[in-house]
């Protein structure tokens, strides 16, 4: 019967107490992470992070990425001074074809908290894009004008010459 009455007693406490929302927790946020992808080098995408330290004590953040829910890698640590003190960076991905990528950064504060803060997914430069060149090859065709050769009694004379008019046949040739 206790034993009833302990389980109705805690079922009763779970329902009566509303749960906690995130932005209702008392305490806020110690680490900001930002991310950005919008570039390539030698072809794999490029991620680009900044980390921010929201909390009045100094602190070592570890940086790190996941992308696909499997592959992730440690980008470096950074010695954080107190807010609103920040660290930059970069790091390439190891292959092209990642459509996304979350930038973690997880610190140990002085107080032995242990906080992890993320940019979320953030969309990852394509870098398998094909990359065209257009060359516009233009080919010029001239076609010569034909060329009129008069033969008048022996002598040659071009279509701009002027006929003796010697009452002799006169024979028209077009060259083209």
């Amino acid at each position: 019967m206790l034993r009833r009455l302990a389980v109705l007693l805690a079922l009763g406490l779970v329902v009566a107490v509303p749960a906690v929302r995130a932005d209702d927790q008392p305490n806020p946020a110690r680490l900001a992470v930002t991310a950005t992808s919008d570039y390539c080098a030698k072809g794999l995408p490029v991620v680009d992070y900044t980390v921010t330290n929201l909390w009045p004590s100094k602190v070592a953040v570890e940086v790190w990425w996941l992308a696909d829910a499997e592959v992730f890698d440690v980008v470096g640590t950074s010695k954080l001074d107190p807010a609103p003190d920040r660290a930059t960076g970069s790091f390439p991905l190891p292959y092209d074809f990642y459509t996304g990528v979350t930038v973690y950064a997880t610190a140990t504060w002085p107080d032995g908290t242990t906080t992890t803060n993320a940019s979320w997914a953030i969309p990852v430069a394509d870098c398998t894009a094909a990359t065209t060149t257009t060359t516009t090859t233009t080919t010029t065709t001239t076609v010569a004008e034909p060329t009129t050769t008069t033969v008048d009694d022996g002598k040659v004379k071009d279509d701009k010459g002027k006929d003796d008019k010697d009452d002799v046949t006169t024979t028209t040739v077009g060259v083209g």
